[in-house]
């Protein structure tokens, strides 16, 4: 009874300290921006000079207004609900379309990704 105690126990804190533990831009979120992203916010000449292109995205992301709607940011740290960037994501942006785009429509990530940027959002949107 003990040893499925101690065990019980040893698996809580594990799993309690593996979820505080803050998500990375570097990575987990910005390997997600270039295998879904970077087609088109990258390269020379990026969708709304937007480059999310390894080692660019973060600055150009985090702490910055949005140019559609300027009272938001793109990722407000600590704030989902205040970043544009998630509300594209989520496909509720008022302003815009949801992202990714494909060729004739939007479509949304996977679920496991959006949990993963949005985490990092909320803790606090760590490089």
């Amino acid at each position: 009874m003990r040893v499925g105690v101690l065990v019980f126990v040893a698996v809580v804190a594990t799993a309690v300290a593996t979820s505080q533990t803050p998500r990375s831009y570097q990575q987990e979120v910005e390997p997600i921006f270039i295998k879904e992203c970077v087609e088109c916010h990258g390269s020379e000449r990026p969708k709304k000079g937007l480059d999310l292109s390894a080692g660019r995205g973060y600055a150009q992301l985090v702490n910055r207004k949005s140019v559609e709607v300027p009272e938001l940011y793109l990722v407000a740290p600590g704030d989902p609900a205040n970043s544009y960037l998630w509300h594209k994501l989520e496909h509720t942006a008022k302003e815009g379309k949801g992202m990714p785009r494909g060729l004739f429509s939007s479509r949304k990530l996977k679920e496991a990704e959006l949990a993963i940027i949005r985490q990092w959002i909320e803790q606090g949107a760590q490089p």
